[in-house]
């Protein structure tokens, strides 16, 4: 199966299930309160349709993305681990009451809390979502690191089209990954850039 084709079955099974009270949380420079952000469903989906179970998430924020995550793989499934890392706690009600989601606070770059991550996920890790800081160094550095100790199958990145640095860096990420590099941003309706990387 093409990530083209995986990507487009993740975007159908995304949309069949529930990501009510999986909210964005307040938008960071506008302070406007968001809801459901539409690549949630493709994240679910592509949870659902490819059976991951084990996922990090470098990121957490108010929580969104990680619930919609959940969702996908069904929270209280056999064999289902979830960790998502920040440097702020700022996670919304609906993710504080998930006692299934494993939340670490750290610099993800940091070799402690790499050390924190693997006493709750081991190698390998189906899924790592980075949607952190939005530079070359933050992201090369998390999918080095993570990529080294967890081996995920897939790679998800958010924000590919956000500046131009994050550009560069897709750009160089599928000069590495050649057809194991898609730009899921026009399915995924994520107008800042959505890319996925497949480590297999």
């Amino acid at each position: 199966m093409t990530l083209q084709e995986i990507c487009t079955n993740a975007i159908q099974a995304g949309h069949d299930i529930d990501l009510t009270g999986c909210n964005y949380g307040p938008h960071k420079r506008t302070n406007q309160i968001l809801g459901i952000q539409m690549y949630y469903y493709f994240l679910a989906g592509l949870v659902r349709s490819l059976g991951l179970k084990k996922i990090l998430e470098i990121g957490t924020s108010h929580g969104g993305s990680i619930l919609a995550m959940a969702r996908g793989c069904g929270i209280d499934a056999p064999g289902v681990k979830l960790v998502t890392v920040d440097k702020k706690d700022i996670a919304g009600e609906a993710l504080v009451s998930q006692n299934q989601i494993t939340r670490l606070l750290g610099d993800s770059l940091a070799a402690a809390t790499l050390k924190q991550v693997q006493k709750h996920l081991a190698a390998p890790i189906d899924l790592l979502y980075i949607d952190s800081k939005h530079s070359r160094d933050h992201v090369l550095g998390n999918i080095t690191n993570y990529g080294r100790a967890l081996r995920p199958r897939f790679i998800v990145l958010d924000d590919i089209h956000l500046n131009e640095e994050m550009e560069g860096v897709w750009a160089e990420l599928k000069a590495r990954y050649g057809e194991r590099a898609f730009d899921v941003s026009d399915l995924a309706n994520r107008d800042c850039g959505f890319g996925l990387l497949s480590e297999a």
